[in-house]
């Protein structure tokens, strides 16, 4: 890092902590307790706590930092239990393969010091064919992840010993289940529970997350149980310096490249994480012009299962000194002892910042942290107010569990697993999955017998529900013969249309053909430096409005509505600068979800000429503030504004949840409304430029390139609408909440 970079550098160091320690209040087996006094293992507060509730047969969220022993913290009260009864089994879920590998070792470790005969076992998409019987019954702890159990819930009757004896459920990194895949997962463990209790059996729940501001409330609407939170901390912490760099005249990209290479010249390993895929690789491919070769990878999901696991054991091992991920190598898989962390770009929530953070100063070693503040209005206020940064208030977790689309998805898989009965079954459910099973049935989806609804639909209903968004089918990336990556919908359409450049491990391949049949993209290799980035154009109508919110004199409105996105072209990007468009005939993507909208009076003040673009600078600027209050990123929501909307007959600015069905981020911006409006306000007038640009009012996503935007029109109209909001209440305007 140059030294006029210096000033533009906020340092906070974090001063190590002392352990505390605690033994369980509950009585400890013999074998535990001889582990424990072998190892020379004493317990932190929050492990002997959570070892007391589990005893009592209560579930659990863990809510303490990364690098805290919560592994330990579930593990030891779910082998106690298995060793007391022989028969009880217990499955344990990680979000990714790579965590779950590195989870397994230990566990197999534990069960051999404890002899406690559990034979840990693996068994997701990676199991070969072979061992799956044997792994089904013989292994009482078995290692999985969401996506392998929404499958292995169909196969009930292969499953009926593990699931009738099934004593505890372990989701670890709990965080990580929010937005839509939160939504899914929430849907998928009713459906465990219910497999379970046709075999009469009532697993406690043990589950670990980051902290959050409604973990409990979370938990519960995660599995429908209640739950105890444990987050008295007792763990040691290695004193941590964490940097806020803004740099000048460089973007996020060039700014990582050029500290990871310092840092890794310094001999300093070091992990990088970047807010995209492309990001990742762009980012590598920049350190790789100052490094030795083999010395630093992009990491990132698409990625072979080889590939992935060659670069994690020559990061934990030493072999390499740096690699660039995106969140992929954000959860607790140990990665070793890091000296360094960079943040290149705000994550999208401080839940990712303090789990991208833990990745470093683990095993009591100092560890440097930066967060490099991006062009962009979220992380320049972070720039500009660094207290904020290291002050925001803990994220609260959405779940949109009522969400009609995905409830129908999941309600005709559990009809696939066992008969459906509604007297039984809404206790799952609720009280909407009543109309939907009539709907079901009227659709000759489902069909009454004695024993309750079943399925009778043609197509495997497990394939047709998607867990990260609008289509669970998968697009391959092929280069000759090769398998490059995959790719999911939406990635496709944005990432690999016809022209496009992907990159991937340091090449650039530019896309040849979509065989839209087989969703096999095509690509060649190119040695142009240039990227691309699309242009999409968005139009929304409303189909119902369900519901007002009232902030004073402002009106929020919230309903039903059609999103139609159209992929324009794209544009070709050197050196950060757009020198050309290209043009595309894609057709339109369309989908149903949910927006909260609102309607400008004419006579606010703002000038004619400048109105259309303070109106787009608006939009810019909520959805830019909605994430400082809803956990989402800036890619889960949308916005268009229009100086006339046909629906509405008047000027109107519409955000809406980026997911079909809609997951209710959307319906919580309306009701904290003015608070983003504020925090827009801030965003905008805090920003120095003069124009607008990427720190306040320009938008990475916006179809027309950004235009028109007007800055002084956009705090103008901004500050109208803020006092909109908190002035007394019109003689004119009744009151509309509902």
């Amino acid at each position: 890092m140059d030294e006029d970079n210096k000033d533009n550098m906020y340092i906070k160091c974090e001063e190590a902590k002392m352990p505390k320690f605690q033994n369980p209040h509950s009585p400890v087996s013999e074998k535990l307790g001889c582990y424990l006094a072998e190892k020379n293992i004493q317990l932190y507060t929050h492990q002997a706590d959570t070892f007391d509730h589990v005893f009592e047969g209560k579930n659990v969220i863990i809510t303490t930092p990364t690098a805290s022993g919560k592994t330990l913290a579930y593990a030891l009260p779910v082998f106690e239990g298995l060793i007391a009864n022989p028969e009880a089994t217990a499955l344990f879920i990680y979000p990714t393969k790579a965590l779950t590998r590195d989870q397994l070792l230990f566990l197999k470790s534990l069960d051999t010091d404890l002899r406690a005969r559990t034979k840990p076992a693996i068994y997701d998409g990676d199991t070969r064919q072979e061992l799956r019987s044997k792994i089904r019954s013989s292994s009482r702890i078995i290692l999985t992840n969401m996506y392998e159990l929404h499958h292995i819930l169909a196969w009930r009757a292969k499953w009926g010993d593990f699931w009738a004896n099934l004593s505890y459920v372990v989701v670890d990194e709990a965080h990580r289940y929010r937005g839509i895949f939160g939504s899914n997962t929430a849907l998928l463990l009713r459906r465990l529970r219910r497999v379970c209790n046709y075999y009469d059996t009532d697993p406690r729940f043990l589950l670990s997350t980051a902290t959050l501001g409604n973990a409990g409330t979370f938990a519960e609407t995660l599995t429908g149980l209640p739950f105890v939170e444990v987050d008295n901390d007792g763990s040691p912490r290695a004193k941590r310096t964490f940097r806020i760099y803004s740099p000048q005249n460089k973007n996020s990209i060039s700014a990582a490249a050029e500290l990871v290479t310092s840092q890794m010249n310094a001999g300093m390993q070091t992990l990088c994480f970047t807010r995209s895929r492309k990001a990742a690789e762009i980012t590598a491919i920049r350190c790789r012009e100052e490094l030795p070769a083999g010395k630093i990878a992009s990491y990132r999901g698409g990625y072979r299962p080889s590939e992935r696991r060659e670069i994690e054991s020559a990061l934990k091992t030493g072999n390499m000194s740096g690699v660039i991920s995106t969140n992929a190598l954000e959860v607790g898989i140990d990665v070793g002892g890091l000296d360094s962390v960079v943040i290149s770009g705000f994550p999208g929530s401080m839940i990712s910042v303090l789990q991208q953070a833990g990745r470093a100063g683990r095993n009591q070693k100092d560890a440097v942290i930066t967060f490099i503040a991006d062009q962009n209005p979220i992380d320049q206020y972070y720039a500009r107010n660094p207290e904020a940064f290291f002050n925001a208030p803990q994220e609260e977790v959405i779940l949109g569990i009522h969400n009609p689309y995905l409830l129908s998805a999941h309600l005709l898989c559990a009809a696939a697993e066992l008969p459906y009965r509604i007297e039984r079954d809404q206790e799952y459910f609720g009280e909407a999955a009543s109309d939907i099973i009539d709907s079901l049935k009227d659709a000759h989806l489902l069909a009454s017998t004695s024993k309750g609804y079943v399925y009778c639909g043609g197509d495997n209903p497990v394939q047709n529900t998607p867990f990260f968004g609008m289509d669970a089918e998968s697009w391959t990336v092929r280069y000759e013969n090769t398998t490059l990556e995959t790719m999911d919908e939406n990635q496709a359409y944005r990432e690999a249309y016809f022209g496009a450049v992907i990159f991937h491990q340091g090449e650039r391949y530019r896309v040849e053909t979509i065989d839209a049949e087989l969703r096999i993209i095509r690509v060649v290799k190119t040695y142009d430096i240039y990227s691309t980035r699309p242009i999409i154009s968005t139009e929304i109508s409303i189909t119902s409005r369900e519901k007002t919110r009232r902030h004073n004199d402002l009106i929020v409105n919230y309903g039903e509505v059609l999103v139609s996105s159209q992929l324009r072209g794209y544009s070709v990007i050197e050196y950060d600068q757009i020198v050309t468009t290209c043009e595309l005939d894609v057709a339109p993507r369309q989908f149903t979800t949910k927006a909260c909208w609102i309607t400008i009076d004419e006579e606010c003040g703002i000038d004619a000429e400048a109105f259309p673009g303070s109106l787009h600078g608006v939009e810019h600027a909520l959805i830019a503030a909605m994430p400082h209050y809803v956990l989402c990123d800036r890619s889960d929501i949308g916005g268009v504004a229009t100086p006339f909307h046909s629906d509405t007959l008047a000027p109107t600015i519409f955000m809406y949840d980026g997911v079909k069905g809609g997951i209710g981020l959307t319906e919580k911006a309306a009701d904290l409304f003015p608070d983003i409006l504020t925090f827009a306000h801030e965003l905008v007038t805090g920003c120095p430029c003069m124009d607008g640009c990427p720190s306040c009012i320009h938008s990475p996503k916006c179809g027309n390139n950004n235009q028109p935007l007007n800055k002084a029109g956009t705090a103008e109209l901004l500050k109208y609408l803020e006092v909109e909001s908190k002035k007394p209440l019109s003689i004119n305007n009744p009151d509309v909440n509902s």
